[in-house]
């Protein structure tokens, strides 16, 4: 058997695991049905693309608003609003004639002028069209951003409930209703958010409706006789985990259709946000802010609801560019000439190229995960700019490393070292680092591997010091750090190596920054957030090879 061969077969075997993996994690999940397919209620933003509310020229087109409600009309009868400016006015004309509902909401903030004409507004619209309006919601979370006083708020109600025969209410996390009970004296029914997400302590998916249920019996207790509704809760498909609360389609998903029948055992009315994924709110909360749709931005709808879910239900399509990816990566990797003594050494022949494909197939899925992710993290041409730089990297650290440890079969020789940051970056002269002998390769390689350090140091800084709204950058970063690991830590033959006396400064502050970050992100992420252990063991991983690699150069380097 030759030893191209045997990298056919050990090819073909790793490729059929990998789909295997992408099949298996992808399993269709069974999950109640929603009676219907239909919710009760649930919030609506117009805004696409690039649109966003905090342009205050910006006025959603009417067509837009009617090709929405019609989408919406096929999963609720009933939308909550938060303002009746930029368009919005054109909500209840569509829901009245689509025989649906609206719950009128008028967004008040610290400005007084504005939010009088946010009164105005909403006002104008709920006699214009007051068979389409279900009720009116006086200020959102208003307490919570400190933006008024309850006294101010109390005021602002009632100057409300003197213009209207509409059913009034304010909105808020259920912590604030909970601090200032007063207001429900104003209040024609309590409004309560409550998402386990975001909670100071989040929930876990598992837990979420335990917590719930615990929240709407307390808040039903301090509350009697008073209708209660959930003004806002869901889960987000996408985004970084909190504690035990990871984002995911199914989880999603799971949570709108477990919630439903626990709403309607005990007696309470609920809006789900939300409608439609948002993606301006990325800007203000990161990718965990723009995916709390039940369709998404492009205007499908992510899961049924009915009949069971599946995490990425296009799954294939990955799994098949992942093993396309891994193949070119072979092929750029260099051809490996066939072992003379190939029948002496079959098991080595079969252990090194299970090795360099299983390398090559993770690789490939990495990547393709990492331009999947890039849809969902990038909001414009700057972080799209930084993101497929940091894409290009990761996919460059492939081939080169693959080209690097690939070679002759029977010479198993060890490549040459790679310099540090420092020496790479200072670049001596253009003539060395881009000629074709040892040195120049070493400063590239060098090179490269000090800008990926330098995006893991300040990724990870970020995440140590501002997490709250930052994805852990796992697939973007996970070739780097595994890779250069491996290439600090592979032994060598053919060759002594001794180890240098002192660590170079440069590499021995990157090498703390990103191992003292790993470290202080997975302690404060807590014990139960796998997906920033993760990142932690992917800053760990670099830290080695950033602390080891400069310290094993050839044997008499200085």
């Amino acid at each position: 058997m030759s030893s191209r061969l045997i990298g056919l077969v050990a090819f073909l075997v790793t490729a059929a695991i990998a789909w295997g993996l992408w099949s298996w994690t992808n399993a269709p999940v069974a999950l109640p049905d929603v009676p219907n397919a239909h919710v009760a209620c649930t919030s609506y933003a117009p805004f696409r693309g690039r649109q966003t509310p905090h342009n205050v020229d910006f006025v959603a087109p009417p067509a837009q608003i009617a090709e929405d409600m019609a989408i919406l009309k096929s999963v609720t009868d009933c939308v909550r609003l938060y303002s009746a400016r930029q368009g919005l006015e054109e909500v209840s004309i569509q829901a009245a004639q689509l025989g649906m509902k609206v719950l009128q909401g008028i967004w008040i903030g610290a400005d007084p002028a504005n939010n009088q004409l946010e009164i105005d507004a909403a006002l104008d619209v709920v006699d214009r069209n007051p068979d389409a309006i279900r009720a009116v919601i006086v200020g959102n979370e208003v307490l919570l951003r400190r933006e008024q006083s309850p006294e101010r708020l109390r005021e602002l109600i009632r100057s409300v409930k003197a213009r209207t025969d509409k059913p009034v209410t304010y909105a808020d996390v259920w912590e604030f209703w909970l601090q200032n009970r007063e207001l429900a004296d104003e209040v024609d029914f309590v409004t309560v958010h409550i998402l386990p997400y975001w909670e100071d302590e989040p929930v876990s998916v598992d837990d979420s409706m335990a917590h719930l249920r615990r929240i709407i019996a307390e808040v039903k207790e301090a509350f009697p006789g008073k209708p209660i509704m959930i003004g806002e809760t869901g889960w987000p498909s996408e985004g970084r985990t909190r504690g035990p609360a990871s984002p995911g389609l199914v989880n999603q998903a799971r949570f709108i259709r477990e919630f439903i029948p626990l709403a309607r055992s005990m007696g309470v009315d609920y809006n789900l946000i939300e409608a439609f994924d948002q993606p301006w709110k990325r800007v203000q909360e990161g990718t965990v802010g723009g995916h709390w749709g039940l369709v998404d931005e492009f205007r499908d709808q992510k899961f049924p609801l009915t009949g069971p879910v599946v995490e990425m239900p296009h799954w294939y399509w990955l799994a098949a560019g992942g093993i396309f990816v891994a193949a070119m990566l072979m092929l750029m990797a260099g051809r490996r000439r066939p072992d003379r003594s190939i029948e002496e050494h079959v098991g080595r022949e079969i252990l090194g190229w299970t090795a360099a494909v299983s390398a090559a197939q993770l690789a490939g899925a990495t990547l393709l995960l990492s331009v999947d992710h890039l849809s969902l993290v990038n909001r414009g041409p700057v972080e799209w700019t930084f993101g497929i730089g940091l894409w290009l990297l990761s996919a460059v650290t492939a081939v080169v490393l693959a080209r690097r440890w690939a070679g002759r079969a029977e010479m198993r020789i060890q490549p040459a070292p790679v310099h540090t940051v420092l020496s790479a970056l200072r670049m001596p002269h253009k003539a060395r680092w881009l000629g074709t002998d040892d040195e120049a390769r070493a400063l590239r390689h060098g090179l490269l591997r000090g800008l990926a350090a330098v995006s893991v140091a300040i990724a990870m800084i970020g995440l140590a010091l501002d997490p709250r709204y930052r994805d852990f950058p796992i697939a973007t970063f996970l070739i780097p750090a595994l890779g250069w690991a491996v290439d600090a830590l592979m032994p060598v033959a053919g060759r002594a190596r001794t180890p240098r006396l002192t660590l170079p400064v440069e590499e021995a502050l990157l090498a703390l920054m990103v191992g003292g970050g790993a470290v202080a992100v997975a302690v404060a992420e807590g014990a139960e957030n796998g997906e920033a252990h993760v990142w932690a063991v992917i800053g760990l991983l670099f830290a080695t090879g950033l602390a080891i690699a400069p310290r094993r150069g050839p044997a008499g380097e200085d």
